[in-house]
């Protein structure tokens, strides 16, 4: 929504939150639902206690966030009509934003690479430029910045979970290839899902019962899709003397089950 209203820089103001508009170069990408449910919580007790901080483009008049795009949002939950803003007038919003954000910790690691790399090419900033915005040492840039060379697929399933450590995806960057990458990531995420599967309630666990049966639904499945025909003579062999051992097992099971 467009205002013709003139704002002073660094004045405070109660802005309708129907004016504010989300910056698409905001370097949150994520909010989190059980962080912004308990924020909404807040909100609606005590309010917005931290203003937002807004820019207005000087060609429409669009009001936009600068930081506190999840303070925004919580208040939108929350159904204020209005919040406490501040207002600022420079050109390095983009820096304000990500250096807000950064202090906050509001950002994962791959939302903080992709903002500090936007940041980068768009005002020809080497290393240590970022390092004195940021305030953090060159080395941290660095690495920060590797992790824009992941492969897509692991930024996208990062950028929604941001809990994946930020050392695991540095050292996953080092890698040269893609194809390494991504199998280091996929070896990852069966090890945390078998970590996650042990210390998992009792009452989400499968009993043994529920695991036979998801064990012998899976083989039935790979033995419909296996093309019996391209099977050598001895692997023919293999499967058989396995398929009737299993038949045998079964048929015993299957007697008991049914006395």
């Amino acid at each position: 929504m467009e205002t013709t209203e003139t704002y002073m820089p660094n004045q405070f103001y109660a802005v309708p939150l129907a004016e504010l508009q989300a910056d698409p170069n905001q370097p949150r990408k994520y909010l989190d639902p059980q962080a912004l449910e308990e924020l909404t919580a807040s909100v609606t007790q005590h309010g917005v206690l931290d203003p937002i901080l807004f820019r207005q483009d000087k060609k429409t008049g669009t009001l936009y966030v600068v930081a506190g795009e999840r303070r925004c949002a919580a208040a939108r939950k929350a159904n204020l009509s209005t919040v406490p803003a501040v207002f600022i007038d420079s050109e390095n919003y983009a820096e304000i934003a990500l250096v807000e954000n950064i202090l906050r910790q509001d950002l994962n690691p791959v939302e903080e690479a992709e903002a500090l790399k936007r940041l980068q090419d768009d005002h020809a900033y080497k290393q240590e430029d970022l390092a004195r915005i940021i305030g953090k040492s060159t080395v941290n840039i660095s690495e920060t910045l590797s992790l824009t060379k992941l492969p897509q697929e692991i930024r996208d399933e990062c950028r929604q979970d941001p809990t994946v450590p930020k050392n695991f995806l540095i050292t996953l960057a080092r890698n040269k290839q893609e194809r390494s990458m991504l199998s280091q990531y996929a070896k990852y995420k069966q090890q945390r899902a078998k970590a996650a599967e042990k210390t998992a309630p009792a009452s989400v666990r499968r009993n043994p019962a529920e695991t036979l049966a998801a064990s012998l639904e899976a083989s039935g499945k790979k033995v419909t899709a296996m093309d019996m025909n391209t099977l050598t003579d001895g692997d023919r062999s293999l499967v058989i003397d396995a398929m009737t051992n299993l038949k045998g097992a079964l048929e015993n099971a299957l007697s008991t089950v049914l006395q």
